[in-house]
Formats: C-alpha cells, structure tokens, sequence
C-alpha cells in the first residue's frame, strides 16, 4: 500500500514514484503487472489525478512502467534491474530529505545520527522477533 506523508518536504509525485520504485525493487510489483489507474490511485491517496500522472509518467520515462492506450499501465519486462539500478540513489535522496527537514526544525545532526541509530536497532529487534514467531 503506498502512503502519503503529508508533512514529508518531498512532492507526493515523489513519493508515489519512490514506492512504486520500492514494490518493484522488492518484487511485489513484477513485469506484466497492471497498475490502478491513475483516477484510482488518485482517489485512494486523496492527490489530484495529475500528480498520480506525473508519477507514472516519470515511471514510464525511465522505463519502470508502460503504458498501454486504453489498457492501463503495467510494470515493464526490464523493470527489476532498473529499480534496482537506482536503489542507492533513491535512498541517499530519501536520506537528504531527513536531513533538510531536519535542518528546517533545528535538529543537530548527532540527533539525527542517533536517531537512524535508534531505528535500525528497533528494526533489528523487531525483525527477529518476528522471525521468532
């Protein structure tokens, strides 16, 4: 499920496009997968169908997603490897947004290092506890 961050500096656009990147890169979306149609997907997150548009269309210039005229779009045959191409990239982008947002609330950047500390450490507990259970 994608979810917007209302309060997140990066344009909902972005943020769409990085987690339609992400479910490709984790192969929940695979090649040949139809994507919902931008009115829907616009409808669910509450965007203006054009922002959803922006979205795909980015996608499809990068060669993640292809359009169909009158059939929808659909991930693309090469997606895997190209998401997974610009996986480092996203995330370093992703972790400049932290910073500047952290920045634009006075945040020192030792908080923000012990901050990302503190969740990669809840992260690995909760990643064995789950595989525990």
């Amino acid at each position: 499920m994608i979810r917007i961050d209302t309060s997140s500096f990066t344009p909902f656009y972005e943020q769409v496009k990085l987690q339609l990147k992400a479910r490709i890169r984790r192969n929940i979306l695979r090649p040949g997968d139809s994507l919902p149609s931008i009115r829907e997907m616009a409808s669910t997150l509450l965007l203006n169908p054009n922002t959803v548009a922006r979205a795909y269309r980015d996608l499809d210039q990068e060669g993640l997603i292809t359009t169909r005229k009158g059939k929808g779009c659909f991930v693309a045959e090469t997606a895997a490897k190209l998401a997974g191409r610009g996986g480092l990239d996203g995330l370093c982008r992703l972790l400049d947004d932290a910073i500047k947002e952290a920045d634009a609330i006075g945040i020192p950047h030792d908080k923000v290092k012990d901050l990302l500390d503190q969740r990669l450490r809840l992260r690995a507990r909760d990643e064995r506890q789950r595989k525990r259970s």
